[in-house]
Order: structure tokens, then C-alpha cells, then sequence
């Protein structure tokens, strides 16, 4: 028999924006994108794509909430958090 452990993962979130009419435009963050532009972004031009990821206990890498929720060991999703299981 194998120990489990829960495991809370904070969701973190990313809003980034997308040049629609300049293909070579680098995605930037809000943030870079105010700071670089010194405007917010506006629509139609802009659009502003919002990502929510968390970091996955098992290989530690990134990983969409999307992606989270087709994994075996997913439990929920609660508010700003993942709830997976781990074996010790």
C-alpha cells in the first residue's frame, strides 16, 4: 500500500497581449506592455489573452489548468487552487 499526500497548488494567472495586425510583435505581459508603450492596449489591435497556470508536483513543470484537469491525480479545482494527490 502506497502513502498519498494532497497537494494545494496556487493558480497563478498571466494576462498577455497579442498584436493581431503585426505577426513578428513579441507577446508581452500588461505590464511590459504599459511599461514599453506607455498606453494600455486597445482593442481591435490588441487583444489580451488571460492564462492560468500552476506548476505540476510531479515533474515541476508549467502546466495549463486545462492540462491539470485531464490528469489522474486531479481533485478539484477550489477558488485559486489546484487539488491533486501525490504518492510518498
Amino acid at each position: 500500500m502506497s502513502l498519498k499526500e494532497i497537494n494545494r497548488i496556487k493558480i497563478r494567472r498571466l494576462m498577455i497581449v497579442v498584436d493581431v495586425e503585426d505577426v513578428f510583435a513579441p507577446e508581452l505581459t500588461i505590464e511590459e506592455f504599459r511599461e514599453i508603450h506607455r498606453a494600455e492596449p486597445e482593442p481591435p489591435r490588441y487583444r489580451i489573452v488571460k492564462l492560468e497556470l500552476v506548476t505540476c508536483p510531479e515533474d515541476n513543470q508549467p502546466t495549463l489548468i486545462t492540462e491539470c484537469g485531464r490528469c489522474p491525480k486531479f481533485i478539484r479545482r477550489y477558488g485559486d487552487t489546484i487539488i491533486c494527490w501525490r504518492e510518498i
